[in-house]
C-alpha cells in the first residue's frame, strides 16, 4: 500500500521522530495503558473473587450432598443389614462411591467388633480441611440396627475448578496480547503516522513556510483535514498576494475579498447544515444502540430460571434412576419410597413450572421497549404476590453480593391492572439500586413496601440506604438517555421507561426522595383499577 503521507513527512524530517514513540504523553501509550487496565484489572478481580468463593461454594454443595446421600443410603441399607447380607449391600454402596468425592463408608452393627460393611479411599494429607463426615442410624421398624458413617471431600471439585481458572488465565493473556498487537498496528498505520504528518505540516504553516504544497490523497477524515489545510495554505498565499496588490487596486481587492467571504459563508452554512443532520442521525443511532443493549440483557436474566429448571430435571433424573435400580433389584419396593418419589416429583414439577414461566415472562417483558406499543395483558391480581414473584426473579442478582432485600408487604390487596408492566417497574428499580445506589459500598439494604392508600389507591415504595444522589441528578433521573455511568454500560433509558410505564400504562405517579449519603426512596402511587389504555 503506498504511503500517501510521504511528501509531508519528507518535508519535515525533524518533526516525525519526536511524535512517533512511546512517550508517556503519547496516544500510543495512553491506548496501551487503557487496554491493559481495562482488560487485566477486571480479569484479575474476577479470578480473585472466584478463587475466594469457590471453596465456600464447594463445601456448601458437599455438605448438602453428604446429608442427602447419607439419608438415601441409610434407607437403602436397612434391608441388607437386617438380612445380614453384605453382598446385597455392596452394589448399593458401590453405586455411590463411584463419585470421587467419597472417602469412606462404614456400617457398624451395635456391639459388633468389626464393621458390617466398610469402604475407604486414600486421600492426601492436606485435604483434611475439605473433608466432612456424617453419621446416621439405620432403622428397621423404628429400631436402630446399625450405624452408618459417610465421609466425603471437596478436593476433586476444587482441583477441577483450579484447572479451569488457569485455563481462563492463559486464554485471557493470549487474547489480551493479540488484541493489543493488532490495535497498536492499526493505530500506528492509519492514525499515528497520518496525524504526525499533518502535525508537521501545521507547524510548517505556522512558521510561515507556504511554498511547499500539501500532497494528500485518499478520502478519509484525516485526508479531508489535509485538504482543508492545503486550502488554508492557498488562501494564505492569496491573502498575502492581495495585500501586496492592495495599494495598486484597492477597489478590486475589496470586491475579490467580498466574493471570497460570500463563498466561505456559503461553505460554512452548508457545513452547519451537514453537522446538524449528522447530530440528528447520531442521536437516533444512539437510541437504537441503547435499546439494543437493554433488550440484549435478557440473555443474562434467563440464565437463572433456565438453570433452576435444568437442576430440577437433573434431580428428577437421579430420583428415577434410583427407582429403576430398586425395581430391577431383589429388594422389596416400599410404599414410603413411592410416596417420597411422588412428593419430590410434585415439588419438582412446581419449581420447574414456575421457572419456565419466569423465563417466558422475562422474554415477554423485555419486548417492551416502546411503552405505547406494549402488549401486556390486563388482569386481576394480588399486589403482594406480584411483588414476591418479581423478588424471586431478581434474587439471583443479589445472591452473591453483600446486599439484602427486605419486604413489608400488605397481603390481600387486589388490583385490576397490568402485572407485567408493574413487574418491569419493580425490577428496574431494584437493579438500579444494585448498580447505582450500592456502587462502592460493602453492605446495603433495600426495603420493598406496599400498602393500601385509601380505598382506591395503593402505595409501592423501594427504599435503599445507598449513596443517594444530589439535586442535579434527582431532577434529571427520568430524562431519556441520562445516566451517571455513561460509557460503562449505562443506557440512560431504565428510569425513563419506569416513569413512562407508571404514568402512561399504570395511571399512577412516581416520586424520588434522595440526598447524598442518605439513600434513595422511589415512591409510587397507583390506582387499584388502572385506566383503560388506548387501543385496548
Amino acid at each position: 500500500m503506498p504511503d500517501r503521507y510521504a511528501p509531508i513527512t519528507a518535508a519535515l524530517p525533524s518533526v516525525a521522530p519526536r511524535l512517533i514513540g512511546w512517550q508517556r504523553n503519547s496516544l500510543t501509550f495512553a491506548i496501551t495503558l487503557a487496554l491493559l487496565l481495562g482488560l487485566l484489572l477486571p480479569t484479575t478481580a474476577v479470578l480473585v473473587y472466584d478463587s475466594q468463593t469457590t471453596r465456600a461454594t464447594a463445601m456448601e454443595d458437599l455438605r448438602r450432598d453428604l446429608a442427602r446421600t447419607t439419608e438415601v443410603m441409610s434407607l437403602s441399607l436397612a434391608e441388607p443389614v437386617w438380612q445380614v447380607s453384605p453382598d446385597l449391600a455392596e452394589p448399593m454402596v458401590k453405586a455411590q462411591v463411584d463419585d470421587p468425592r467419597f472417602v469412606a463408608v462404614r456400617v457398624i452393627e451395635p456391639g459388633a467388633t468389626s464393621p458390617f460393611l466398610s469402604f475407604e479411599r486414600r486421600q492426601d494429607a492436606d485435604t483434611g480441611a475439605l473433608t466432612l463426615s456424617q453419621s446416621r442410624p439405620i432403622l428397621r421398624d423404628g429400631r436402630e440396627i446399625a450405624q452408618l458413617t459417610v465421609t466425603m471431600t471437596a478436593a476433586p471439585l476444587l482441583q477441577a475448578k483450579q484447572a479451569e481458572v488457569w485455563r481462563t488465565v492463559w486464554r485471557s493473556g493470549l487474547t489480551l496480547t493479540l488484541s493489543l498487537v493488532l490495535m497498536l498496528w492499526v493505530l500506528q498505520r492509519y492514525v499515528l503516522r497520518p496525524m504526525t504528518a499533518l502535525t508537521g505540516a501545521a507547524e510548517a504553516l505556522a512558521a510561515g513556510r507556504l511554498e511547499q504544497p500539501l500532497q494528500v490523497g485518499g478520502a478519509d477524515e484525516i485526508a479531508r483535514v489535509g485538504m482543508a489545510m492545503e486550502r488554508m495554505r492557498q488562501a494564505l498565499l492569496s491573502a498575502f498576494e492581495a495585500l501586496r496588490q492592495h495599494n495598486l487596486n484597492l477597489e478590486e481587492t475589496v470586491t475579490q475579498r467580498t466574493a471570497e467571504l460570500t463563498a466561505s459563508n456559503a461553505e460554512l452554512s452548508q457545513a452547519l447544515a451537514t453537522l446538524q443532520t449528522a447530530q440528528r442521525e447520531l442521536v437516533e443511532s444512539e437510541k437504537l444502540a441503547s435499546l439494543g443493549r437493554l433488550v440484549a440483557g435478557v440473555a443474562h436474566e434467563l440464565n437463572t430460571p433456565l438453570g433452576n429448571a435444568l437442576t430440577v430435571v437433573s434431580t428428577l433424573d437421579d430420583r428415577y434412576r434410583q427407582l429403576e435400580a430398586l425395581l430391577a433389584g431383589t429388594v422389596q419396593l416400599r410404599r414410603s419410597t413411592l410416596e417420597e418419589l411422588a412428593r419430590d416429583t410434585r415439588r419438582a414439577q412446581d419449581i420447574l413450572q414456575r421457572n419456565v414461566q419466569k423465563a417466558a415472562d422475562l422474554v415477554r417483558d423485555f419486548k417492551q421497549v416502546a411503552i405505547d406499543q406494549t402488549a401486556d395483558l390486563r388482569r386481576d391480581f394480588e399486589l403482594g404476590k406480584v411483588v414476591e414473584d418479581v423478588l424471586v426473579m431478581v434474587e439471583p442478582s443479589f445472591k452473591k453480593t453483600p446486599y439484602v432485600i427486605d419486604t413489608d408487604l400488605c397481603q390481600g390487596l387486589r388490583m385490576n391492572s397490568y402485572p407485567g408492566a408493574l413487574g418491569q417497574v419493580l425490577t428496574n428499580l431494584l437493579m438500579n439500586a444494585l448498580l447505582h445506589g450500592f456502587d462502592g459500598r460493602e453492605q446495603g439494604h433495600v426495603t420493598v413496601h406496599c400498602a393500601a392508600l385509601g380505598s382506591n389507591e395503593a402505595e409501592l415504595s423501594v427504599t435503599d440506604d445507598g449513596r443517594g444522589m444530589d439535586e442535579s441528578v434527582r431532577r434529571r433521573i427520568f430524562d431519556p438517555f441520562f445516566t451517571t455511568k455513561l460509557g460503562t454500560g449505562g443506557s440512560g433509558l431504565g428510569m425513563h421507561i419506569v416513569h413512562s410505564i407508571v404514568t402512561n400504562v399504570l395511571g399512577g405517579q412516581i416520586e424520588v426522595k434522595s440526598s447524598p449519603g442518605q439513600g434513595t426512596q422511589m415512591l409510587i402511587r397507583l390506582p387499584l383499577v388502572a385506566p383503560q389504555r388506548k387501543g385496548a
